[in-house]
């Protein structure tokens, strides 16, 4: 597979818009490429694992991806990986993550949403424990948005 995507990049406070090369079946290769001519690239299992790679080489140069994918609180679910990882799902803390979460990896997402690799660690380990609450089981709320928000489609 060989695909191109536009991603928006802040440099230097200013946004723009540069490229992403992704070659492979997995093991996925992504190349970032500026109008530039600034490059990095990264090889991982899936595209999630290697896009994170990107953002540790691309952090200490001041660039920050504003992508899903960059997002703190996205990570993709196992069969997800297992496939790529080309949808990643939204996590919340108050609430489980359905279809409806769902968003493309190389999608648009603000910078005020986007965080470092770290933090988006520190957020999933938090997410993990929340999940153990056992105020989630017995919290009526959970299971109707569980039951109800199931049924629909992902945010294109």
């Amino acid at each position: 597979m060989n695909d191109r995507f536009d991603v928006r990049v802040q440099v230097c406070g200013e946004e723009a818009q540069w490229q992403i090369l992704v070659e492979g079946d997995g093991p996925w290769h992504l190349r970032l490429k500026s109008p530039d001519g600034i490059e990095a690239a990264a090889i991982g299992d899936d595209a999630f694992e290697a896009l994170r790679s990107i953002r540790e080489e691309l952090t200490p140069r001041g660039i920050i991806l504003c992508c899903n994918g960059a997002r703190v609180d996205v990570r993709p679910s196992g069969f997800s990986a297992s496939h790529g990882a080309w949808m990643i799902y939204v996590l919340h803390m108050w609430r489980p993550s359905t279809v409806r979460d769902l968003v493309p990896i190389f999608g648009y997402a603000p910078p005020s949403k986007v965080g470092s690799v770290e933090e988006q660690d520190a957020y999933w380990e938090r997410h993990l424990q929340n999940r153990k609450n056992l105020l989630n089981f017995i919290n009526p709320v959970w299971w109707v948005y569980f039951l109800t928000a199931s049924r629909g489609r992902p945010k294109w």
